[in-house]
């Protein structure tokens, strides 16, 4: 995982449920007045579709959002969508790293979005005194 910046373009990707109904939408994370995170679903001919776009962001020794860029202006393509319930996991591609997340759908159009670090990632991120990321809380528009 590359200081979790990732930049994101619109794909359909084909799985078994849709994203249609409260988890479909434009999304977004800000700190300090800034989006920072992006992210779009949509349900197209029956499937999840969607992209995340990602600004470079810190976090504080308690896995906060302490210090954010704002997100790329492009979309990256999301895959592997799958739904749970309310909780989304997918996909993205950063050159040869693959990128895990979860979105947790809350109530009143608020869902948390965590960034799934795995061991090889904990460890590394261990071991210059970074914990990994606390959910992010996103906002969807409308």
């Amino acid at each position: 995982m590359k200081a979790l910046s990732i930049a994101l373009v619109i794909a359909a990707l084909p799985v078994g449920q849709s994203a249609s109904g409260p988890m479909a939408g434009s999304w977004t994370g800000t700190f300090e007045g800034r989006t920072f995170i992006r992210l779009e679903i949509e349900t197209v001919n029956g499937a999840i579709a969607g992209g995340i776009s990602v600004g470079d962001f810190e976090v504080d020794p308690q896995g906060l959002v302490r210090r954010a860029e704002a997100a790329p202006a492009n979309l990256t393509p999301i895959f592997g969508a799958t739904m749970n319930g309310t909780t989304m996991t997918f996909f993205t591609k950063d050159g040869n790293d693959t990128d895990q997340f979860e979105l947790r759908l809350l109530e009143h159009a608020t869902a948390d979005l965590h960034v799934i670090v795995n061991d090889d990632d904990r460890r590394q991120l261990a071991l210059q005194g970074v914990p990994p990321p606390k959910p992010i809380r996103l906002t969807k528009a409308g």
